[in-house]
């Protein structure tokens, strides 16, 4: 196993590329700390990784809230006594024109795929100094090749981007490794609430290199690799998974 009496923590973990890394990081041999905003979903995560015989704990989240993001890393330590694996994950996503996206549709996109990831790090890096342990970061495809519709998405990746970069150089010389996972589109609830008809998945399909549209699970597999030891010399990557979108 992969991640054999590692501990991880997983923002945005009730669902899509959140819930199937948690899923398949428990299957790895990793204690899994699900957090999310919404309880419900979370709770369903845990329960299916207990119920596989594997160990799991949610932990109501809002990551923009940096009160409630020291009470995650608290309780993380209190219940597993160390952290090694931070797995930025929690975002939002909504398509807008330039003119339609008003200042309250900024801001909550900023904190919940920037500020989010920055204060998880932030509050993360005393626990993972004494592990050296990693932080993976989900950015996207359009931070590195934007498309109309979803400016404030695409800012808040290219962000996410260079804070990955940026915080590779700055802990590496203390063993501490930070990349991300750019996907393309993925199965997600995000996705289907953006495009809910089958036609619209269908025309996404189609401008696809690959001609369809990657699951949460194609991503999960790459963030265990980044989490484990095989990317024991990987730091800094930004590691595109989007059938060859941004090629």
């Amino acid at each position: 196993m992969k991640l054999k009496n590692k501990v991880a923590i997983i923002t945005g973990g009730g669902s899509g590329i959140g819930k199937a890394t948690a899923i398949l990081f428990a299957k790895e041999g990793c204690k899994v700390v699900i957090a999310d905003v919404n309880p419900k979903p979370g709770e369903e995560v845990e329960r299916m990784i207990r119920n596989g015989g594997e160990e799991a704990f949610f932990i109501k989240t809002d990551v923009t809230n940096s009160s409630e993001v020291k009470r995650l890393m608290d309780k993380t330590i209190k219940k597993y006594s160390k952290l090694d694996i931070l797995f930025n994950n929690a975002g939002t996503y909504f398509m807008k024109n330039f003119e339609e996206i008003t200042e309250d549709d900024w801001d909550k996109t900023l904190d919940i795929n920037l500020k989010g990831a920055f204060l998880c790090s932030k509050y993360a890096l005393p626990l993972l100094k004494k592990t050296k342990g990693t932080i993976i970061n989900n950015a996207s495809g359009l931070g590195i090749k934007p498309e109309p519709g979803s400016i404030a998405y695409c800012a808040s990746k290219a962000g996410l981007i260079s804070l990955t970069r940026s915080m590779a150089l700055e802990y590496s010389k203390i063993g501490i490794r930070v990349n991300c996972v750019c996907p393309g589109p993925i199965l997600t609830p995000l996705l289907k609430k953006a495009l809910p008809t089958k036609e619209d998945l269908d025309e996404c399909a189609s401008m696809m290199p690959m001609k369809r549209i990657g699951t949460p699970e194609e991503v999960a597999k790459v963030v265990l690799f980044l989490a484990s030891d095989d990317a024991s010399y990987v730091t800094g990557g930004i590691y595109t998974v989007d059938g060859g979108e941004t090629a």
